[in-house]
């Protein structure tokens, strides 16, 4: 006995010739029987003859979220008359629980094998990611088949195809390689972007990665391939496999609009709504590990599937949103970013309304899809990479404007100290020359006045100097260039008359080996820090760590000063660190600053500071361009 839903045949047939290679069912070659009783295959052959079986009308089914089981009736006829005819009938939709095909055989319907995503794919006669059956036509014969499809709760999409076995082979390589080529590209965009990861520690790249091997697992699984390579053992999981990696897909989607356009600080609330998006997609997403839905009525199903569907669109709606008002205000990465959202989003629209039976079914589902992912994936790729460029750019920019604020100081330094000391020495100078009655006594005592002064003017000279280069940076390791400007740095906060600021500085025994050019960067970095201590902080201990790992160099900086508040912590570029973030940035490092850990601090406050550098092999060449 069958629970079923039977399908008419209609007059005409499908005529076998010996010039055409592959059949596609039209509006007029195929009929549709729905129901929700059981039937045996004697009563399908009785509904047949009663013409119960209605005219399909389309040339692909798509039943939406299917309420009843269906008999498909469709007749083949071998008209060449020469020879016999191998054909592979191709039910293209690697979705379906169950499925049954039925040849007509006199008066009763013979089964050539039950098929469906439910049982181990290794039991297939057939393996290939969608259900095929092999039959013989003998020349000049017609055969008449039923087709017994069970996908009650679950989205019915059937295209069929009826091929030579010739040709289906051959049609099967060029899928397979169609395949191969397209998750190929988008392996090798992860693996890049990876790689990106890895060089500048960037969490972006990291979710752009995640982003596109999760929309690969999603294809893999919704079009069957996952099943037939990846978990050929686990039915179970493959009937969770497509909605838990669409919604880690769109998971991501969203991650890579907020990290991307950072909505955090320029569109709260489209940033909140998107933290609630995410957060119903891993319910929809693990709904199933929990709930088996196969199990339940249509009901059920149903109520999963619409809501699942819903939360896909506003999802998808969200990242639109973002993306159009970032466009709106001028953001550079937003051009091609919005171009590759808008073909996602009528690419999940369709599909949406395909699986809900609204839009009309169509072959070649995978060809366009896969063409879709491939475009977004080249523009949202070029979008990234022009937003890396636009923000590499706006690092340099900062740097040469701290660089040019820098030397604006120097040259105030030299004009209100070097220029007015001489200037007063030079009329100091044309006083005496004048004055031709000076007693030798006065003489001397202007002229040991003159040379204190002079005295005083090299060592502020002397001073600038050593600020603009550090003569013990050429001629020895970093580490010891910070304790030689630690023990300048503190004699020269002892002469202001207090005792001068406690700096401890530890540092492990292994050092890595560094460019003039990385080391004086690294030097700049800590400098900055220990002014921002003693200047803005106004901390009297202070505690500073190198510490060499294989592949990184972290530095961590914490005082004992007045703090740093919860406002300056979200605004970085307001409390004098940009010259910090953006040599950290030019060495693909990067660096948090929080509330200090230790229980020492006068005020209970302090700040820390953590900067982390990638070492490279590069970073010890003079020609190191950052």
């Amino acid at each position: 006995m069958y629970p079923c839903i039977g399908i008419h045949a209609a007059d005409s047939t499908i005529c076998i010739t010996e010039n055409r290679q592959a059949y596609y069912l039209n509006t007029g070659g195929w009929s549709i029987y729905e129901t929700t009783s059981p039937l045996s295959p004697s009563d399908v052959i009785e509904r047949y003859k009663q013409n119960a079986f209605k005219p399909a009308r389309v040339p692909v089914l798509n039943g939406g979220i299917a309420r009843q089981h269906y008999w498909i009736h469709f007749s083949l006829t071998q008209c060449s008359g020469s020879h016999a005819e191998s054909m592979v009938i191709d039910i293209q939709s690697p979705r379906l629980n169950e499925l049954e095909l039925f040849e007509m055989k006199g008066d009763s319907l013979q089964s050539l094998g039950k098929l469906g995503d439910l049982i181990s794919f290794k039991q297939r006669s057939s393996l290939h990611k969608n259900f095929q059956y092999h039959v013989t036509l003998p020349a000049g014969s017609r055969r008449d088949y039923f087709l017994f499809v069970n996908q009650v709760g679950h989205t019915l999409l059937l295209p069929v195809v009826i091929s030579k076995k010739d040709y289906f082979d051959k049609t099967v390589t060029r899928g397979y390689l169609s395949d191969g080529i397209t998750y190929g590209l988008l392996l090798f965009v992860a693996i890049f972007s990876f790689l990106f990861f890895m060089n500048t520690r960037h969490q972006l790249y990291l979710y752009y990665t995640l982003y596109i091997l999760s929309s690969i697992v999603w294809f893999l699984s919704y079009f069957g391939l996952g099943f037939e390579f990846i978990w050929p053992n686990f039915p179970a999981f493959n009937t969770i496999s497509a909605p838990l990696f669409a919604s880690l897909n769109l998971f991501l989607n969203i991650q890579i609009s907020q990290v991307l356009l950072n909505l955090k600080h320029s569109y709260h609330r489209i940033y909140r709504a998107g933290n609630v998006a995410k957060f119903v997609l891993l319910l929809a997403a693990l709904l199933p590990a929990f709930v088996n839905l196969d199990e339940c009525s249509y009901a059920v199903n149903s109520l999963y599937l619409h809501c699942f569907l819903a939360v896909i669109m506003c999802s998808t709606l969200i990242v639109f949103t973002a993306l159009l008002l970032a466009l709106l205000k001028g953001a550079i990465a937003a051009r091609y970013y919005f171009v590759a959202s808008i073909l996602k989003i009528c690419s999940i629209f369709n599909l949406a309304l395909l699986e809900l039976g609204i839009t009309p079914g169509m072959y070649f589902t995978e060809a366009f899809l896969q063409i879709g992912i491939l475009v977004e994936i080249i523009l949202l790729t070029y979008a990234i990479a022009k937003r890396y460029t636009s923000y590499r750019l706006k690092t340099y920019q900062k740097v040469i404007r701290a660089q040019e604020k820098e030397r604006d100081n120097i040259a105030r330094e030299i004009h209100d100290g070097i220029s007015s000391s001489l200037t007063a020495v030079r009329y100091s100078l044309l006083s005496l020359s004048r004055n031709k009655q000076l007693q030798p006594d006065a003489l001397q005592h202007e002229l040991s006045r003159l040379g204190d002064n002079i005295g005083q003017i090299q060592t502020e000279a002397r001073n600038i100097s050593h600020n603009l280069m550090p003569a013990y940076i050429k001629d020895h390791s970093l580490n010891r260039v910070i304790e030689l400007y630690i023990a300048d740095l503190q004699q020269k906060t002892a002469q202001n008359g207090d005792a001068g600021i406690e700096i401890l500085f530890d540092f492990n025994e292994t050092e890595a080996r560094f460019s003039e050019a990385v080391k004086l960067s690294i030097f700049r970095i800590v400098q900055e820090i220990m002014i921002n201590a003693v200047k803005h902080a106004r901390a009297s201990s202070v505690l500073l760590e190198f510490s060499y790992r294989k592949n990184e160099l972290t530095i961590v900086a914490e005082d004992n000063g007045i703090g740093i508040g919860a406002a300056a912590l979200k605004e970085i570029n307001g409390i004098g660190l940009r010259n910090i973030k953006s040599r950290v940035s030019l060495l693909n490092g990067y660096f948090i600053i929080t509330a200090a850990y230790r229980k020492d601090t006068a005020s209970g406050q302090g700040t820390r500071i953590t900067i982390r550098i990638p070492l490279s092999e590069k970073m010890n060449s003079e020609e190191w361009d950052y």
